[in-house]
């Protein structure tokens, strides 16, 4: 059960992978999305879910795991594991839902053994030590997304007149991303190591607010909802990642950064990083090796990297190379098809399927995969007797 598809962000391309896994794995596999593009959160939009998600479970039958893609989802996950009598029900979590998280949500998780906590970083697993032992399963990359990237990074590039500094993520979000404080420290290194070109992209549109911002400073650019293919080559021909996501754990403007996948994609296209000071991204690259963190959230703690950094380009390339060779040993397909297996059912993949899936990535470029949540669902056979239930025209990521 995913909270949404073609939304874009981290937590739908974490569980497009997730999902992409598991199938190549051999495992018979029914997603139920609650939200997608051209739909509302509404009343209407939860009750339409509740109803299609308890259909496709008493279709299914009996079950090994039922999956929520987010803790909104736990009412609904224990009534499935109850209805598929499934022994295992894993909950992932990200990151500011562990602070937001309801509190009858809380005591159905905590007052139901067979559904447990999984998050994405070591993090994020100490902030859920209130309500149980939480297992890791890192992100992985879509293995043909992965390719992608590996592919730019093994392309060797002149440097350009002008370093690049760039930072990915959803637009609508730039104010949490902490785009002011990137763009603060960027203008305040620009006096010490001279031009610097500054890009930010990410799945759009951008609010007329962050583009007010953007045009009001110079060498910067806002590429809104680039392809794959476009992300990757910015990725690629970019000297420097920077990812500054502000950690406010109450009130209304939660934020936070539980890991930071474009922190792992940038190194794969062979760029070094810059990551938040706080939250769980320090999982997504070597501090010191492939990236730095600053010691604090401030403009003036990041601009003290950036210029360390960029000082030396040609040491920040060599930078690039090790992170590209340490994110590829880090994001190996077979590893994350083990460990999805393990965390999320309980048992190793079958024996004989692929490792890897063959769907291509998302990435946050407008490549998406197709949900049709509102359809209805028909039966197939399963392998081994038991009834399955897929969504009518849905596609494998």
């Amino acid at each position: 059960m995913s909270p949404s598809r073609g939304l874009g962000g981290g937590i739908e391309r974490y569980l497009m992978t997730v999902e992409e896994t598991l199938r190549a794995g051999g495992a018979d596999l029914v997603r139920v999305d609650m939200l997608e593009p051209d739909a509302d959160l509404s009343l209407a939009t939860r009750s339409r879910f509740l109803l299609r998600a308890l259909d496709a479970t008493r279709r299914f039958g009996r079950a090994d795991s039922v999956i929520a893609g987010h803790a909104n989802l736990i009412p609904v996950a224990a009534a499935a594991v109850r209805l598929t009598r499934a022994p295992l029900g894993p909950v992932l979590f990200y990151g500011t839902d562990i602070w937001g998280m309801r509190w009858t949500d809380r005591a159905i998780l905590r007052a139901d053994p067979r559904l447990r906590p999984v998050t994405i970083s070591s993090y994020s697993a100490g902030a859920l030590s209130k309500v149980g032992v939480a297992p890791i399963l890192a992100p992985g990359i879509s293995p043909a997304w992965r390719t992608a990237l590996l592919a730019e990074a093994a392309r060797r590039r002149p440097l350009s007149a002008v370093p690049t500094v760039l930072s990915v993520f959803r637009l609508d979000d730039w104010v949490g991303k902490g785009a002011m404080v990137l763009l603060e420290a960027v203008e305040a290194a620009r006096a010490a190591v001279g031009p610097i070109r500054l890009v930010l992209a990410g799945r759009g549109p951008a609010p007329g607010a962050l583009h007010e911002l953007v045009s009001a400073h110079p060498d910067t650019e806002l590429h809104e909802s680039p392809t794959d293919e476009a992300l990757a080559r910015l990725y690629a021909t970019a000297d420097l990642f920077v990812l500054c996501t502000r950690t406010r754990s109450r009130g209304p403007g939660q934020s936070g950064e539980g890991y930071g996948i474009v922190l792992l994609e940038a190194q794969l296209a062979g760029c070094a990083v810059v990551g938040p000071a706080s939250g769980g991204s320090h999982d997504a690259y070597q501090d010191g090796v492939t990236g730095q963190t600053p010691t604090d959230e401030s403009a003036t703690a990041l601009e003290i990297v950036l210029r360390a950094m960029l000082a030396d380009r040609a040491r920040l390339a060599r930078i690039g190379r090790r992170a590209a060779e340490w994110a590829g040993a880090a994001t190996r397909p077979e590893d994350h098809t083990r460990a999805v297996f393990t965390t999320l059912t309980g048992r190793l993949p079958p024996a004989g399927h692929a490792s890897a899936g063959t769907g291509t990535g998302t990435g946050t470029g407008t490549g998406t995969g197709r949900s049709i949540p509102e359809q209805s669902a028909r039966t197939s056979p399963r392998r081994d007797g038991i009834r399955s239930v897929t969504p009518r025209g849905l596609g494998e990521s």
